[in-house]
């Protein structure tokens, strides 16, 4: 029984589809059927139930899910630890909130297609993709992501916060009388939540802008005032391009890295998380 259709039985069960599933692996959907029909016939049982809402597990099917993944780990762990080479191109999903973390997933990236040649990468900065929910259903493998609700069948690996800062164009002290027009930015619903919190200390705000990093532009551009994070307005303060607002409260945010530690691939996924907190490091150093 080749590995192959274990590997594509367990993606079929996980993104709940034959076209998705197809997607995932980076092959057609005509090959997926194929895999799946060639694993039925070797075992003599009905895997997989059809409909209209994508492929579900027949009683046999879940009953053979554990053991194919199993089965799918072991060998994964062996060939990693007697150094065999892959012979196939890993496709890794990454996904993130583009205000937040655009340009370190950028670095990130430029870490893992240097350092990891076996693997194809694909990112998403969709701001509306809630990203747990998607490593859960398997459109992702990997997620940087502020929201940690159910993590079951979840890895999740908590990242150093990053620090929120009100910031002008010009210097500006807090509640003074020619203070710049405070701008609300939108940073995700978990960040918003906490900037809500020292709201009432800051002048009213009669503008929203639905992008962070749009808010910053016009910030630079505008006499006005709102919450960056720091890594994003280090450069631009140390130019001084940009002023911290004299007694205006900061805060923390709280994020996590994200994958399913059941992946058939999850060798991978923890040699590229492994890069991200390298390349983490790095930045901090240099920030500090």
């Amino acid at each position: 029984m080749h590995l192959t259709n274990l590997h594509t039985f367990i993606t079929v069960s996980r993104t709940g589809g034959f076209h998705s599933a197809a997607e995932r692996l980076n092959i057609t959907q005509a090959a997926v059927s194929a895999r799946i029909k060639t694993l039925e016939q070797h075992l003599g049982q009905h895997l997989l139930e059809r409909g209209r809402s994508g492929a579900t597990l027949s009683h046999a099917g879940q009953q053979l899910l554990p053991h194919a993944e199993n089965i799918v780990r072991s060998w994964s762990h062996a060939t990693s630890m007697l150094g065999v080479p892959v012979s196939r191109t890993v496709l890794i999903r990454i996904g993130a909130q583009y205000s937040m973390w655009a340009q370190f997933v950028l670095d990130w990236s430029a870490w893992i297609m240097e350092s990891m040649p076996e693997i194809k990468l694909e990112l998403d900065f969709d701001f509306n993709t809630d990203m747990l929910k998607s490593v859960q259903n398997g459109k992702l493998d990997i997620a940087i992501t502020h929201t940690i609700t159910s993590t079951q069948g979840l890895h999740t690996i908590p990242l150093t916060g990053e620090t929120m800062v009100l910031v002008a164009r010009r210097p500006a002290r807090l509640n003074d009388t020619n203070m710049p027009v405070y701008v609300r930015l939108d940073w995700g619903p978990q960040i918003n939540d906490q900037v809500t919190r020292v709201e009432p200390r800051l002048p009213e705000s009669k503008l929203s802008i639905g992008s962070g990093m749009l808010g910053l532009r016009y910030i630079l551009e505008h006499d006005a005032c709102g919450y960056v994070p720091l890594r994003a307005a280090g450069q631009l303060l140390q130019q001084k391009r940009l002023c911290r607002v004299k007694r205006a409260p900061g805060f923390k945010t709280t994020g996590h890295i994200v994958y399913n530690e059941d992946s058939p691939n999850h060798l991978f996924l923890e040699r590229a998380v492994e890069g991200f907190l390298e390349v983490q490091a790095e930045q901090n150093k240099i920030e500090t």
